[in-house]
């Protein structure tokens, strides 16, 4: 039998909003409910594979319904900004995708649902719905998706399981609606008789006209209220029956529903930023086309070379001044471009996996690698670090000069960049079959956007830093195998002994990994706490910020928390290193566009990531050694974001602070506790450390309270006090969220912009934390710029001043030199100098330094 799917629109766009966390595109254009919708439809299409299809929608006018009852559905709350924009992009999706979209002034999307389900024989038809009006339509041939949760949970209705589902037959559920009212739609119902009764009365006399025909035979004031509301009762019947004879002209062959869909459609998700749904394989394949704007326009010949001789000569046939290159598991594409030309050549080598495969193997392409490295051109790429390691791999030079569209991203669009090339092609319209055109394409429109700051910023920072982490990487960090080892053994054995303390703790054995089985044991059978069992689920909050709140008192409690901090250093930091180590090293990439903060991240071990604040988390850093008769230098910017705020907000007392050497936390705890400085004791400074670095991170008094372990008006008036003592950087931070507010936009110390849409939402929780990142960015991505420059600046020095020692580690306002021993005064002098001069401020910038044969011993 065919099948005919059927969505109410509005219904399952308001459930999809709810559902899926709030996200914008780039320029704010609120997306999640389009997004979680498009994911459903797709899975259903998937589940249910229909040949029909279409959506229905509400209009904006009055239905009947409204002009028989001016109340009806009055008093709902209007739709909310942030899910009315996404309505007309939805519609905009679905006709990209040729789905049948079915609307019409004075009827309600139930009422299309009703008569299409009804209108085609032979037809198996599914209403996709989060409104359970619809469940009256339900016979042989309807059956009634509804979404219980959100969007993924869905109970389908037959008429085989709906009255074991309801408890009642579809029709009598109108009934239901006639007797009890719905406050939803604001149907009156027959007033007094609420749910228990209604079905009571439907279960002894089947229907609303069964029921007044035995009237007498119901005593009472049920019997008086049904009396006095029968033509309310009748009225509300009208009111909530759903209209299956709405004059709707379109026939089956309009809802057909057409796979793949056009390429157009992934176009469209690329532009609306749905990345997980870009690379579904659901499309058509792409005709190619090159787009004509003046800024975009270049005619290209795509060549597929059967030799590398014939890729060789064709390359060195004309002196380029450009080249973009691109590798995928399938190919290789060069783009070969001269200044003032408007034809080009895209050259395809195809790269095969065994001896069967045509094409060639990645060796083979060493005399094309190396025609290219010895031509005065630029080489373009989307990762040109990656491109680095591929040339230094098969031994050749990589070329002078460089350009890496995906930082131009970062820096143009003034947001982290986690997209691949294949996405951003997409997005921008381009080929995704001719990469290396699109490449090209991408690099002139990036270009174009930068400003004069942004331009200095991506040509004096972000592309010498490429070199330095390439450098970084590929030197590497030696791991000391004899501490890896005991680690290992120490960690595996307290693993075991807490496991079997929690055991016995319990009264039994259980997964300690499983939340589910954690939850049982400690909530259900030992009855700690009350509310981390969340009503009528089986989901149990077994998160370490849940459980802190029982450590004190509960033994077990205490011993899961160890566990799981144990747990995650010997999975993450011990056993997760074994298979990383290359030689005696590990070899971590940094990502240099990731964040939109500008700070590098890494992965393969994530160096940042490494825990501090415990003894546990510091010992790691033993794991880290200096090469064999080496040291490790350790330089680390001292309170850089703190000395930062103090040059932004130009505040005096805090400057004249740092300018004097003046322990700041302890200056701020006189100051905020009202105690001589030289009474400050090491609580009341802790607290001021608190303060100060919240400060930075716009804190809020419940966070601080939380953090110190206090009274939230406590906290209060130790940040009111704060602001009272420092008001310029009260001023400061104000106006960061009021330009950020106006501009879309805050700016580093370099010029580098971070874009913040969440302080365009309605959502409190979202605009809050924009505030935060308005306030906070400046700082951060001061602090990030920085230590690149430094980077930058001590990487030459060392080079051209023909020391061995090299940079191997970047830990945020941390840098770590690998340094022969008789290098050590100068190396550790030369690193100190050029991060305390990477940048004048108001106030100094102070490096600590130390020396030690491992990370552990330098600090």
């Amino acid at each position: 039998m065919q099948k005919l799917v059927l969505i109410d629109g509005n219904s399952l766009l308001n459930r999809a909003f709810y559902a899926t966390p709030a996200f914008t595109t780039k320029d704010g254009t609120p997306t999640n409910g389009v997004f979680g919708f498009i994911k459903l439809m797709l899975k259903i299409i998937a589940d249910k594979k229909p040949g029909y299809f279409a959506v229905a929608f509400d209009v904006h006018a009055p239905t009947f319904r409204h002009k028989m009852y001016d109340a009806y559905k009055a008093g709902r709350n209007p739709m909310p900004d942030e899910l009315a924009v996404q309505m007309p992009i939805l519609k905009d999706v679905l006709r990209a995708m040729n789905v049948k979209i079915i609307e019409l002034p004075g009827y309600e999307a139930d009422d299309i649902l009703g008569t299409v389900s009804k209108r085609f024989e032979g037809v198996t038809t599914y209403i996709y719905t989060g409104d359970r009006d619809s469940y009256q339509l339900v016979d042989e041939s309807t059956h009634v998706c509804y979404t219980r949760k959100g969007v993924s949970d869905i109970l389908e209705l037959t008429l085989d399981n709906f009255k074991d589902e309801t408890g009642l037959t579809p029709l009598q559920i109108i009934d239901l609606k006639a007797l009890m009212g719905d406050k939803s739609d604001n149907i009156p119902g027959v007033a007094g008789v609420g749910e228990k009764s209604a079905l009571s009365l439907l279960e002894r006399f089947k229907d609303l006209d069964g029921i007044y025909a035995h009237l007498d035979e119901v005593t009472g004031a049920l019997h008086t209220k049904l009396e006095t509301g029968k033509e309310d009762a009748y009225f509300s019947k009208t009111l909530a029956t759903i209209d299956t004879n709405v004059p709707l002209e379109f026939t089956l062959g309009d809802c057909v529903l057409k796979t793949p869909f056009d390429f157009s459609v992934k176009e469209k998700f690329a532009q609306l930023e749905f990345k997980s749904l870009v690379g579904a394989d659901i499309f058509e394949e792409q005709t190619q086309t090159v787009p004509t704007d003046d800024t975009k326009k270049l005619d290209f010949t795509e060549i597929y070379c059967q030799t590398i001789e014939d890729a060789v000569s064709r390359l060195q046939a004309t002196k380029f001044d450009l080249l973009t290159c691109d590798r995928t598991d399938k190919e290789l594409r060069i783009l070969a471009y001269t200044n003032g030309d408007t034809a080009c050549e895209e050259l395809v080598l195809c790269i095969k996996e065994s001896l069967l495969d045509t094409g060639f193997f990645e060796d083979e392409f060493v005399p094309v690698l190396r025609t290219i490295s010895q031509m005065n051109a630029t080489f373009i790429a989307y990762n040109v670090k990656e491109w680095m390691h591929r040339f230094a791999k098969l031994g050749i030079a990589f070329p002078k000069t460089y350009e890496d569209v995906s930082i131009l991203k970062c820096v143009a669009e003034g947001l982290g960049n986690g997209d691949d090339l294949a996405y951003c092609l997409n997005q921008n319209g381009y080929p995704e079959n001719a990469r290396a055109y699109g490449l090209f394409s991408l690099y002139q429109s990036y270009v174009k956007q930068l400003s004069e700051t942004e331009e200095k910023l991506y040509r004096e920072i972000e592309l010498p830093l490429i070199e330095v982490l390439f450098s970084m990487e590929k030197e590497g960090v030696c791991v000391d195998f004899a501490t890896l080892s005991i680690l290992s053994s120490r960690y595996a054995e307290e693993l075991t002994a807490l496991k079997t303390q929690i055991w016995m703790l319990a009264g039994e054995e259980f997964n300690v990994n499983s939340t589910q089985q954690l939850g049982k044991i400690l909530f259900d059978k030992l009855k700690i706490g009350s509310g981390s069992k969340k009503k009528d689920s089986k989901n149990y909050k077994t998160t370490a910020e849940e459980l802190e709140k029982y450590a004190d008192s509960h033994e077990i409690v205490r011993a899961v928390l160890r566990y799981r901090k144990i747990q995650k250093l010997y999975s993450t930091y011990v056993e997760g290193f074994k298979p990383l180590i290359d030689n005696g090293k590990v070899h971590t990439t940094y990502n240099q566009s990731l964040t939109a903060t500008g700070r590098l991240s890494s992965m393969n071990p994530n160096v940042q990531n490494i825990p501090v604040r415990t003894e546990e988390g510091r010992e790691l850093r033993k794991l880290f050694k200096a090469s064999e008769g080496n040291v490790f230098i350790d330089a680390d910017y001292s309170q850089i974001e703190l000395r930062l705020l103090a040059h932004f907000s130009a505040c005096p007392a805090l400057i004249q602070a740092y300018c004097d050497n003046v322990d700041i936390h302890a200056s701020t705890a006189s100051q905020v506790f009202n105690v001589p400085i030289e009474y400050v004791t090491a609580d009341l400074r802790r607290e001021a450390k608190a303060v100060n670095f919240g400060i930075i991170y716009g804190i809020s008094a419940f966070g601080l309270a939380s953090d110190l372990g206090i009274s939230t008006k406590q906290a209060k008036a130790y940040i009111d006090k704060y602001f009272d003592t420092y008001p310029e950087v009260k001023t400061y931070m104000n106006k960061n969220v009021e330009d950020a507010s106006k501009d879309g936009y805050v700016t580093t110390l370099f010029g580098r912009r971070r874009v913040i849409n969440e302080l365009r939402s309605s959502n409190f929780n979202v605009r809050s934390f924009g505030e935060r990142a308005a306030m906070n960015m400046p700082l951060q991505g001061s602090s990030a710029d920085i230590i690149k420059k430094a980077m930058i600046n001590v990487h030459e020095k060392l080079k051209k001043g023909g020391f061995k020692a090299k940079l191997v580690l970047q830990v945020h306002d941390e840098l770590i030199i690998d340094c022969p021993k008789d290098e050590q005064d100068a190396v550790a002098k030369l690193l100190q100098d050029e991060m305390e001069n990477a940048v004048k401020l108001s106030v100094p910038l102070t490096v600590d330094v130390g020396v030690g044969e491992s990370w552990y011993e330098t600090k």
